[in-house]
């Protein structure tokens, strides 16, 4: 008897449905939501990151210790929401616990050294970079406003880059990292977040003086690519593809959140600089 099986979607009709799903979510509690949709949202997404970034590690091999760096990674995030607790104190908890808790495990000794380091890594890269996450938005009466600015700015670099780089690429970018990434895709890239950056401060971020607006833009264009070529660097090393398959043809979280981890603290960075600068 032979087996019927139903064949899978097109990964571009998986993509195009996922945001048809997802984006009148992400919009709605970016523009409407009230601040713990914003936790939340961020909490989760953030932890399905770390999650995916500690299977790197253990794809290596090495022993990797995912629900004390949750618990960690968790401690790290409230610091950015909760007056109670610092984010030096979480810092020193990551570097002090992980390596205590390989002092008592049975591991391998050799695997001792990657694996916490893996660990430590993890906690503090996409802890730190999640917290900036959720401090642009609270820190700031226009945060909601950054946050759209952020996503727009860096996902419009992300597409113009694919589509001029798919058409015009010639001179690779980091070939030994991604080699479909080109330097022609990267100029588009800048010019498509430019052209984003111009329609979001004319429209509804007036705040964001225009100039600004464009070298805030141009900066986390070129740093969004940055960021994207770390997390391939670390699929590389891992030997993956995509860091997971939680999304419908787009990967995992990580895959996805890559370049926002990257980019949310230097827009916090500018923002915070030109406030205080204009004050």
């Amino acid at each position: 008897m032979t087996e019927v099986t139903t064949p899978k979607p097109p990964r571009r009709f998986a993509r195009e449905l996922t945001a048809a799903v997802g984006l009148p979510i992400l919009i709605g509690i970016v523009g409407w939501g009230p601040d713990w949709s914003h936790i939340a949202l961020v909490g989760i997404t953030s932890g399905l990151s770390l999650w995916e970034f500690l299977v790197f590690g253990e794809k290596k091999g090495y022993p990797v210790q995912k629900v004390v760096s949750l618990v960690l990674f968790a401690l790290l995030l409230s610091a950015f929401i909760l007056p109670q607790v610092s984010v030096e104190v979480a810092v020193f908890a990551i570097l002090l616990v992980i390596p205590a808790v390989y002092v008592f495990s049975k591991g391998s000794l050799e695997a001792a050294l990657p694996g916490s380091a893996v660990c430590v890594l993890a906690t503090l890269y996409i802890g730190m970079l999640s917290g900036a996450l959720l401090r642009l938005r609270l820190d700031f009466e226009v945060g909601w406003k950054l946050i759209f600015f952020l996503l727009l700015v860096v996902w419009a670099g992300d597409a113009g880059a694919y589509y001029v780089g798919k058409t015009f690429g010639k001179h690779r970018l980091s070939p030994r990292v991604s080699p479909k990434k080109t330097i022609e895709g990267g100029a588009g890239g800048v010019v498509t977040a430019l052209l984003a950056a111009a329609i979001v401060t004319l429209t509804f971020f007036r705040e964001f003086p225009l100039l600004h607006a464009l070298i805030a833009a141009a900066i986390l264009s070129v740093a969004g690519v940055v960021g994207d070529l770390a997390e391939s660097l670390w699929k590389r090393s891992a030997d993956v593809k995509d860091s997971g398959t939680l999304i419908p043809g787009h990967g995992g979280f990580l895959d996805r959140l890559d370049s926002i981890f990257f980019t949310a603290p230097i827009l916090y960075a500018y923002w915070w600089l030109l406030t205080r600068t204009s004050a």
